[in-house]
């Protein structure tokens, strides 16, 4: 007797297949949003432009009674807006977009097809990417074509940079996704998102000398990514005297690994507690 086959098991896209087309869609729907896209990209390089422009260009920071040895503003302020870039893209934005899908219902009619959840997020996450290493070297080659900024020459610290920028951009976008549960409207979710950008890029060094906040306020912040990827962006950037003016005298580059490995896991636990896929039917 001849046993009967049985019937073969229909193929379907790998989660990661999917996700790389997703997040080739989520890039070409952004890049549709000219308006969008021209604010998020430029404006880590308008506020460089501004700072550069309200100090002018002489090396007012760090100089000594003569005026020497010292760095430009916009030299001064290069680190900063590159941690800057990674919170506006990875927390502001994309707890932004995802919140919108969650309440215009496209989330919902994603999940009514094979598409996993994963994919889904993996599509964000190649977004979200792909927003951080456009605003990176735009940045960059404004600060070394507009301002004269001196860039590393050193490929260890290129390195240090891009290390930085993923595991930054990865840590605020696992806790943007964790946030999304908060807001009951879209609109909500944009004002929300705005509020922890404005009060961490005010006390993490990105804007002012984090040696000047107040003790209390500075262990505050301690807890928080953007702080130690400040610092960590000015060890490559700035010249090894600045570190004197750091909490410690150090710009504490293997704490901000450990801080920044840590939020990826604590983010990704919270992400998965707190979005809820709808159930597919």
């Amino acid at each position: 007797m001849t046993a009967l086959s049985s019937p073969a098991t229909p193929w379907k896209p790998s989660v990661l297949r999917l996700g790389l087309h997703r997040a080739a869609l989520e890039i070409k729907l952004f890049n549709r949003d000219v308006l969008s896209l021209v604010l998020v990209l430029f404006f880590p390089i308008l506020m460089l432009s501004l700072f550069g422009t309200v100090f002018g260009d002489e090396p007012v920071f760090g100089a000594g009674p003569s005026g020497q040895g010292g760095i430009t503003p916009a030299h001064y302020y290069l680190p900063g807006m590159l941690a800057l870039s990674t919170i506006l893209s990875g927390f502001q934005n994309l707890s932004s977009y995802v919140a919108t899908e969650r309440f215009n219902g496209t989330v919902k009619r994603l999940a009514g097809t094979p598409l996993p959840a994963a994919s889904y997020f993996l599509g964000k996450t190649g977004q979200t990417l792909y927003l951080i290493v456009a605003q990176t070297a735009l940045l960059l080659l404004a600060a070394r074509f507009l301002f004269n900024v001196p860039m590393p020459d050193e490929p260890g610290q290129w390195a240090l940079v891009a290390g930085l920028m993923v595991l930054s951009t990865a840590a605020w976008a696992t806790v943007a996704i964790a946030f999304t549960a908060l807001p009951k409207s879209a609109q909500s979710a944009s004002t929300l998102a705005v509020l922890p950008v404005l009060l961490l890029s005010f006390t993490s060094g990105v804007y002012f000398p984090f040696s000047q906040l107040p003790d209390w306020l500075q262990s505050v912040t301690n807890f928080f990514p953007l702080r130690w990827t400040a610092g960590a962006f000015r060890s490559v950037f700035l010249p090894p005297q600045f570190a004197a003016a750091e909490p410690g005298g150090s710009y504490g580059v293997g704490t901000a690994f450990v801080v920044l490995a840590v939020w990826v896991v604590a983010g990704a636990v919270l992400a998965r507690l707190a979005f809820k896929w709808p159930p597919q039917k």
